[in-house]
């Protein structure tokens, strides 16, 4: 290659190179990763919520279960005392006793059914929760691997750039390195340009005849006289 057109490959390189770093850099799949993350941490947090308000509404099941014993034996306890009263106020006191129980019993029952219902929703919001966490992890799973397959097919790209770029600079002459160097930090990547016709490639203004001649009395590689960029005059593979 001449050095023209290894200047050419070389910018052309370096443009992919930038490309593809800006576009592992940026990649759309790793900020949607990280909102699903974000949101998968949500869900988990929602259905522990779930899991405490169960356990709360089994444990005061559980201990409306042990009132309603409690009541029960203090109604075989007063229905036994019944049998046989000493006398009136006794009978009296026991019956005052029973209706306060059967008022609790009924507070109980209307409490139980209360609390079976809410359960009842929260045992469906802890079903449908798991259903959906499982797929939202199956998603997530299964975009994290497409993610890292593009991430890693841009890299290998990268890799294989970096090593045709390198096997350039190699070979090239170190001046004329530090010449292109220079050029592409100053025009932003844009530093070479070739000569079509008249006309440089990236500054599109037409060189009067002396520059041409100007060009054409130096050697392939020279300096446009517009935007002074590296020009290569003519390329040849």
């Amino acid at each position: 290659m001449t050095d023209g057109s290894t200047l050419l490959k070389l910018q052309e390189l370096d443009l992919e190179l930038e490309r593809l770093t800006t576009e592992l850099n940026s990649m759309p799949e790793i900020r949607e990763l990280a909102k699903k993350r974000k949101a998968y941490q949500k869900l988990k947090q929602d259905a522990t919520k779930l899991l405490a308000q169960r356990k709360d509404i089994e444990n005061e099941l559980s201990e409306l279960d042990e009132n309603e014993a409690f009541c029960m034996a203090a109604v075989d306890q007063a229905q036994s005392e019944m049998a046989d009263p000493a006398n009136y106020h006794v009978v009296r006191d026991l019956e005052v006793q029973l209706s306060s129980i059967s008022k609790r019993l009924d507070k109980i029952e209307f409490t139980r059914k209360e609390k079976r219902a809410a359960l009842t929703k929260v045992l469906d919001a802890e079903a449908y929760a798991s259903d959906y966490i499982a797929k939202f992890e199956a998603s997530v799973i299964s975009d994290t691997r497409m993610a890292r397959e593009k991430a890693a097919g841009l890299q290998n790209d990268i890799t294989v750039n970096k090593a045709r770029r390198q096997a350039l600079v190699d070979g090239m002459d170190r001046a004329l390195y530090e010449r292109y160097e220079a050029a592409s930090k100053r025009f932003r990547g844009l530093g070479v340009e070739k000569l079509e016709g008249t006309v440089p490639s990236v500054c599109r203004t037409a060189l009067s005849p002396s520059s041409m001649d100007e060009l054409a009395s130096m050697d392939e590689v020279g300096e446009c006289p517009y935007c002074h960029r590296i020009i290569v005059r003519s390329v040849v593979e």
